[in-house]
């Protein structure tokens, strides 16, 4: 059984901070919820009463957890790089190649892309064609709509949730297991269930409603 998500212990001075953060409040919500994350979890609070308290879903509470072990309380500051969304690379092609070739139903693979221009240009569509994989565009501005983000909460909810996996190898092997495990149980009850608590939670975070068109501001 994976360990629950611990901090390690903090020092007098990291105390301190935290407890002047806390207290005192900042002008920053990211510093003063990711102190309040460290504070609770320091205390002996489960991954799941975090969550709760601080309105936070349950991966984010176990990343910051993990990042305050790495960095200490520059973690309390992310440095989040924006960019432009990704496009098909070259290996990625490579991989779907290879995923079509080796399927032993051959049936097509479906990939489901952000509508961006480029992702439907004509070479892309030719080399979709010719490899049998089918592109499965999100509606422009609702990217939250996608099938796919579903699938998220159900590896939360098996594979990540209040786990401490000591390094990326056995992080991979878990999720491993789990997909060979989802594929026989896809279906199952458990599975169907996190898919739909995930579409809750996305549709909540957004606002929106399926089937309904987003109101527009007055």
């Amino acid at each position: 059984m994976a360990q629950p998500v611990r901090p390690r212990r903090l020092t007098d001075e990291e105390g301190r901070r935290l407890v002047r953060i806390v207290r005192r409040g900042t002008r920053s919500s990211v510093r003063f919820h990711r102190a309040l994350i460290i504070m609770a979890s320091a205390s002996g609070n489960t991954v799941p009463a975090i969550a709760r308290l601080v309105a936070a879903d349950e991966h984010t509470v176990q990343a910051v957890i993990h990042r305050f072990n790495e960095i200490g309380l520059d973690c309390l500051d992310p440095h989040w790089a924006g960019s432009r969304p990704r496009r098909i690379s070259p290996k990625d092609e490579a991989f779907l190649v290879q995923t079509t070739q080796t399927r032993p139903d051959n049936a097509p693979v479906h990939v489901i892309c952000d509508n961006l221009s480029v992702n439907t240009t004509p070479k892309i569509r030719r080399w979709a064609a010719r490899n049998d994989v089918h592109l499965c565009l999100t509606p422009t501005d609702a990217s939250w709509a996608n099938p796919i983000e579903a699938q998220f909460g159900p590896v939360r909810s098996f594979v990540m949730n209040n786990a401490n996996h000591p390094n990326h190898t056995v992080l991979a092997r878990h999720l491993q297991a789990y997909l060979r495990w989802r594929n026989t149980h896809a279906r199952g009850p458990s599975v169907l269930a996190a898919q739909r608590r995930e579409r809750a939670r996305i549709r909540s975070e957004r606002h929106q409603r399926w089937g309904r068109p987003r109101p527009h501001a007055a």
